[in-house]
């Protein structure tokens, strides 16, 4: 016999039952006038033996492979029930069903020969009168009880093996396609990891950049980039509604849709095109919508920027003051207003500007001044982004959150980039 396979995988919640029910047989026997002992030993005896087989299958448990104690459990089963037959009554025992209980636990057992073994189970049940009561032996009648319940319980513990050979497959199969699921999931990740920035050498020595993403998922539907222009650098940060690998996909989509617009100096045209990526790539019924906030800085410290539907950026000014950077417009793919405003600052040497995700909301519990609360990280970190981006990463770390938190921070000033101070996270893109 091999392993059983079964919801309840512990042998003594399958004991149990049997057990408790011959216990409550010999208390009807001993109380109840209609219902009679036979013989005190045997009577005896097979109490003895379930009790036996219920401290086997309770010392099971301390096992660490409990599986090869089954058959011996089965063997007890079946003795102790063909005892407890004998002793009340035999063919006259109310008691003979109680053999369904291991035919089924054999018959849940895998391979062919389980039926088998129940099959010789009952007949065991059925024949030990004539064994153990030689002096009142049953008649004729006894023998077509045999081969009728032999059937009809073989019968059944060939349908019982049946099923659960099914249910094994099924399970092996469900298995199987969660491990390929995880595995595309796996690769989903690493691919969109790949996507991020890596390198901030190509943007010259008067900015210091650094960015965070942290699914809360292995996908997620926040990105950062950065990447240079014509006329210095640009930023992005965008979040998409819902979390997962369709919510990566938009992501991947709205930051190609982004980088496609290196050339063009206005940052919501920039916008104006992500939108119309997600309308060809959306349905009339699947509205998705993205919020983006996309920036330019020009070598000079001109800063041009538009934001849809984002507000969660600002700019901590050097002397500690805090500008934050409201705008009104609506997020990608609403297909309500497709039209956003450009604002134009300046940067001066030693501003940082930070964006990030409403998932950073969460690591401040949801208040509405956590961009007072950032801007105060900042200034602790000393406005380094490597700092305040490390600072945050940390943060996610110690603080439940259920979104994607996402950080970029943009400082200008030729301050030397610092890796050291970012924790190793597999499932997270850090870059400076």
């Amino acid at each position: 016999m091999s392993r059983p396979t079964s919801i309840l995988e512990s042998p003594l919640a399958r004991q149990a039952p049997l057990s408790a029910l011959l216990a409550l047989g010999a208390v009807l026997s001993i109380t109840v006038p209609s219902l009679q002992v036979t013989d005190d030993g045997l009577f005896v005896a097979s109490l003895a033996v379930t009790g036996l087989a219920t401290v086997v299958a309770a010392v099971a448990l301390a096992l660490p492979h409990s599986v090869g104690l089954v058959p011996a459990l089965l063997v007890l089963d079946f003795v102790a029930i063909a005892l407890f037959r004998t002793s009340t009554g035999a063919s006259a025992s109310v008691f003979t069903s109680l053999a369904v209980l291991p035919v089924v636990w054999c018959g849940s057992l895998r391979g062919r020969l389980t039926v088998v073994y129940a099959a010789l189970g009952v007949t065991l049940v059925i024949m030990a009168p004539y064994f153990l009561t030689p002096t009142n032996v049953p008649g004729a009648s006894e023998l077509v009880r045999l081969g009728v319940t032999v059937i009809v319980f073989g019968t059944v513990a060939a349908v019982v093996q049946e099923l659960s050979r099914r249910a094994r497959r099924n399970v092996r199969a469900a298995r199987l396609g969660e491990e390929r699921v995880r595995a595309e999931i796996d690769r989903a990740a690493a691919v969109q990891r790949s996507l991020l920035p890596t390198s901030t050498d190509h943007l010259g020595a008067d900015v210091a950049v650094a960015g965070a993403c942290l699914p809360a998922k292995s996908v997620g539907g926040d990105f950062f980039d950065w990447y240079e222009t014509n006329t210095g650098i640009a930023v992005s940060l965008g979040d998409v509604m819902g979390k997962g690998v369709g919510a990566g996909l938009i992501a991947a989509a709205v930051r190609a849709t982004v980088r496609s617009a290196r050339t063009v100096d206005d940052p919501s045209e920039t916008l104006l095109r992500a939108a119309d990526g997600l309308a060809a790539e959306g349905s009339a019924t699947d509205v998705t919508f993205t919020t983006l906030f996309h920036a330019r800085i020009s070598t000079d410290g001109t800063f041009r920027w538009a934001d849809a539907g984002h507000g969660l950026s600002l700019v901590l000014r050097s002397d500690g003051a805090v500008d934050r950077l409201r705008s009104s417009d609506l997020p990608l793919g609403m297909g309500l207003r497709d039209e956003w405003a450009t604002t134009e600052g300046f940067l001066d040497t030693g501003d940082l500007l930070i964006s990030f995700s409403d998932g950073v909301l969460d690591l401040f519990g949801g208040r509405e001044d956590t961009v007072d609360a950032v801007a105060d990280l900042a200034r602790a970190c000393g406005s380094e982004p490597t700092a305040l981006v490390a600072a945050l990463s940390t943060r996610a770390d110690e603080v439940a959150h259920d979104d994607d938190v996402t950080v970029i921070a943009i400082r200008r000033a030729p301050v030397p980039a610092d890796t050291s101070a970012l924790p190793a996270h597999p499932a997270r893109q850090e870059r400076t």
